[in-house]
């Protein structure tokens, strides 16, 4: 399946999280293009590098390594100075590539004319994936002296100047007779047939377990920044719905899980005999009482108001199941589905979900659900002894319900449709009430930031999960929901840093 430059980063960052360095992957990518050359043209030939300053870079220095143990005369011309180089992995490679000067000779910039080389074969590690257009100096004239050299023309992932992701070209871009794509096609290649030319794509040692399971990665790429320009609103506007006469802490803790996420606006529905309390939890909330002990119908007007005002809904922390409170969220659903905003629905609304004959979401709802509530949105004891038995449960759910379900246990199941997701971060002290509400706040936020409800779903059990395993690292199994809250932040900010130190910490202890 072609991917995205996106998703591609996304897997090289959660390989790091799972122990795989990305030098690994760089050493693997340059080998097998050098194994490529070998397999095309022979031994013993003369070979030019064209290399930039990022990791595309690195991996031609990696092929040129390998290149000169086949017997290659390598040549490597850089065109940018050595300071230029930040990733530590190119110039760790670069090193070696000093080290072995008999074979390999390297011309810094300025040492040589912008003129055509002819070789046996040139290779292209200017840019690969990593164009930002338009091109600019020194890489424009770099692509223009590797057209007009003459040899067997390699381009490593992508050709420089080409937009990996639409196969557009802005001004410049390698015409190459090879492109090597690196574990996975990105969909640009194939709709530029004229500057990649034969196509070939190598596996570099990306594991299955990079894209199965949500990992650091997606909350680095997937998670928008605010902008520096940002105002009041941009980080997303979460309405939580919830709360009675008996359970006020429920919906405090996803509002303040959704404030701890980065929204900037998180208003409160709650019955007037939920709602000073829910308000007192902190001034960061902006609670709206509807009247009433526990939510009834007559509250719907007063949320439909709110609905208009934000861009994700959390239902069901604390809401109980009273007979009024039943009738308002069958009558609260629809008006929750026409308005289009994605909604996270968990709780006691599962359980009033599951008396529906029908339900239709449109894709806009993910529901979290543990296994027992699973049962219930059945209306049937599954056997969910292994993780397949718990996959097949989560998608029937999800096509029941048109809907993302996000299948709570030991190991979180996201299924929406053909799509599965596996998330692994928590721990055994999250079973501690409230943790359940801390993960829809956090969804809830993302949803707000429009972020798709799927990747929306396994992200935020990701953070959930990981803030749950920084506060267990702290405090061990006798954590509270307020103490994953309070490292929700940290699980943002560092989530690779985040997510080693507590593996690291539970292999060494458990």
């Amino acid at each position: 399946m072609p991917i995205t430059v996106k998703e591609m980063r996304i897997l090289e960052v959660n390989c790091q999280a799972l122990g795989i360095p990305t030098r690994m992957l760089m050493e693997n990518a340059g080998a097998l293009v050098a194994k490529i050359i070998v397999d095309r043209i022979g031994v013993k030939r003369e070979a030019v590098i064209f290399a930039g300053k990022g990791g595309n870079a690195g991996d031609g220095f990696v092929t040129a390594r390998h290149l000169a143990s086949y017997g290659f005369n390598v040549s490597v011309y850089l065109f940018y100075s050595i300071h230029d180089i930040r990733n530590e992995d190119t110039l760790a490679n670069l090193e070696i590539l000093k080290n072995i000067c008999n074979t390999v000779k390297i011309f810094e910039q300025g040492t040589f004319p912008y003129a055509p080389v002819r070789a046996d074969v040139i290779v292209d590690a200017l840019l690969g994936t990593g164009i930002k257009p338009p091109l600019r100096e020194p890489i424009k004239s770099a692509v223009e002296m590797f057209n007009r050299s003459s040899g067997f023309k390699v381009a490593i992932d992508a050709p420089s100047g080409l937009n990996p992701d639409t196969g557009e070209v802005i001004e410049e871009c390698v015409k190459a007779d090879l492109t090597v794509a690196l574990h996975d096609v990105k969909y640009g290649l194939l709709r530029a047939k004229q500057y990649v030319g034969e196509l070939v794509i190598v596996k570099i040692g990306i594991p299955p377990e990079a894209s199965l399971y949500a990992g650091p990665g997606d909350v680095i790429f997937e998670v928008p920044a605010k902008p520096k320009d940002a105002h009041k609103g941009v980080g997303g506007k979460v309405l939580v719905i919830g709360g009675s006469e008996h359970y006020t802490g429920a919906p405090a803790l996803s509002a303040m899980a959704a404030l701890k996420a980065g929204a900037d606006l998180v208003f409160v529905a709650a019955p007037e005999s939920a709602a000073p309390i829910i308000s007192s939890y902190s001034p960061n909330l902006i609670v709206r009482k509807v009247p009433g002990k526990n939510l009834n119908v007559k509250c719907l007007n007063t949320i439909e108001e709110l609905l208009g005002k934000v861009g994700a809904i959390v239902l069901g922390p604390g809401i109980g199941l009273f007979e009024e409170t039943k009738e308002t969220i069958k009558n609260l659903i629809p008006l929750i589905v026409k308005s289009g905003k994605p909604v996270v629905i968990d709780a006691d609304a599962l359980k009033i979900i599951a008396e529906q004959s029908s339900m239709d979401f449109k894709g806009k709802a993910i529901l979290t659900p543990h296994a027992k509530e699973a049962s219930i949105l059945l209306r049937r004891n599954y056997n969910m002894a292994s993780l397949y038995d718990r996959s097949k449960v989560a998608k029937e759910l999800s096509a029941k319900y048109n809907a993302v379900i996000l299948l709570k246990g030991p190991t979180d199941i996201i299924a929406f449709k053909n799509m599965i997701k596996f998330n692994r971060t928590g721990n055994q002290g999250m079973s501690v009430g409230g943790t359940g509400d801390t993960l829809t706040g956090i969804i809830a936020t993302l949803l707000a930031r429009k972020v798709e409800p799927f990747k929306a779903a396994y992200i935020g059990a990701f953070i959930n999960g990981l803030a749950g395993d920084l506060a267990y690292k702290e405090l061990g199994e006798r954590l509270t929901a307020t103490d994953v809250l309070d490292n929700i932040p940290l699980a943002l900010k560092k989530p690779l840093e985040s997510y080693i130190e507590t593996r690291k910490f539970f292999h060494e202890f458990f």
